[in-house]
């Protein structure tokens, strides 16, 4: 697959470049060391600010511009003045004003726009992103959508799992996902699209049918400068609908105090679910047993339907009724929803059970913030009356803001 430098950059305000814009590239990167033969290396610059986040990375992409050319690269783009950097006879330089930017628009236009081929569902939300994907994938399955989830932990492409290094990849390594999935003959993606990501351009080009709202709770302060910078990246996704795909549907958990905000941020049809508060998708009734979830549910107050979910824990209503939202949008009956849900019987890291003959049940599960930690104790709680041992971590230079609170959390239940 070969494309010519200047109708990728086509639609992208150059700065300034030096060398030759019309020579065939092979394909695009941000790492050094995966540059091939005539390829296009695009320069991170080490420090991300905007008015709503900050981070400083270990190292600039721009420092690696010898190593990339040493590879094989043909073009290189930066965000540096050309007057700060040794230029090489022979190789294209192109600056730019925002790389991550043009790292999105070049990697779709270099795979022919994959997301628009295929059904895209993107969800987004502090906790319960990963299970919503499951059980998301599995109703569209059951609807007759050959469907690829792209998650925290796995990559589930057809038959094959494909290990995840971060939640959502980035852009040029995610438009040639999707280009993938395209080959494989698939028809459906359902992806988490997480806060960085979302603030960080990563799914810039990614056009979505649907997207999911699940809950906003205290994470990633780190980088986010405070709640609103957190919740501002999360409007992004739902912003985005419709800018080429139409009808575009918005799902919003309304029990949750930012779900307004949400609503008010797109022009999709909005379609809203709760446990407790008036919504197109409520919980009628329900019980939490050691087998999982029995519930009822009413969509649109008119159609009712049991649904007997085999996942853990009371916070899974709110997963499965995102995933109903999807189905609905999708015109799919409540038939073939039901089989949808039914069918998942765990969500690799999240409540999963480990059975190695012993007389106590131990559950592992992602949790990773105060919320997360406290749904998933409570739900520990309710499947045993004698001891609560909680093993949790919170390392990394990451949030150091919410460890006191998971600590807290950890000892009180």
């Amino acid at each position: 697959m070969t494309s010519v430098l200047s109708e990728l950059l086509n639609g992208i305000d150059i700065i300034e470049y030096s060398g030759d814009l019309n020579i065939q590239v092979s394909g695009v990167t941000d790492d050094s060391r995966e540059i091939k033969d005539k390829n296009i290396f695009v320069c991170m610059p080490a420090v991300y600010e905007s008015p709503y986040a900050k981070w400083t990375y270990r190292t600039d992409g721009h420092d690696y511009i010898p190593n990339a050319i040493d590879n094989g690269a043909s073009a290189i783009i930066v965000q540096k003045p050309l007057s700060e950097i040794s230029l090489k006879e022979g190789v294209t330089f192109v600056r730019v004003n925002d790389t991550r930017v043009t790292l999105a628009r070049v990697s779709a236009k270099f795979y022919d726009y994959p997301s628009r081929k295929l059904f895209m569902v993107g969800v987004t939300g502090t906790n319960g992103k990963t299970s919503t994907c499951y059980l998301s994938k599995s109703i569209l399955s059951f609807g007759g959508k050959k469907t690829a989830v792209l998650g925290t932990i796995v990559q589930r492409i057809g038959g094959k799992d494909i290990s995840a290094g971060m939640t959502t990849f980035e852009a040029h390594r995610l438009q040639k996902i999707l280009n993938d999935i395209v080959n494989e003959g698939m028809d459906a993606v359902v992806m988490e699209a997480s806060s960085h990501a979302l603030e960080l351009k990563r799914v810039d080009e990614v056009d979505f049918d649907v997207a999911v709202f699940t809950n906003l709770t205290q994470d990633h302060l780190d980088f986010h400068k405070d709640m609103n910078g957190y919740l501002h990246a999360k409007i992004k996704l739902f912003v985005g609908l419709g800018t080429y795909k139409n009808p575009v549907y918005a799902i919003v958990n309304a029990d949750d105090p930012a779900s307004d905000k949400i609503i008010h941020s797109t022009k999709a049809e909005v379609i809203t679910y709760a446990v407790n508060n008036n919504a197109d998708i409520k919980i009628k009734s329900y019980q939490s047993t050691p087998q999982g979830l029995s519930f009822v549910v009413s969509v649109y107050n008119k159609d009712e339907i049991e649904i007997n979910l085999q996942l853990l824990g009371d916070y899974n209503l709110y997963n499965a009724l995102s995933a109903i939202g999807v189905g609905v949008s999708q015109g799919l009956s409540l038939d073939i929803i039901k089989k949808g849900l039914e069918q998942v019987d765990s969500v690799p890291g999240r409540f999963d059970r480990v059975n190695c003959g012993q007389d106590f049940v131990v559950v592992v599960d992602y949790a990773h913030t105060p919320d997360a930690l406290e749904r998933v104790l409570t739900a520990a709680r309710k499947l045993t009356k004698g001891r609560l041992i909680t093993v949790f971590g919170c390392g990394g230079d990451r949030d150091k803001t919410k460890r006191p609170i998971m600590g807290e959390t950890a000892t009180s239940l």
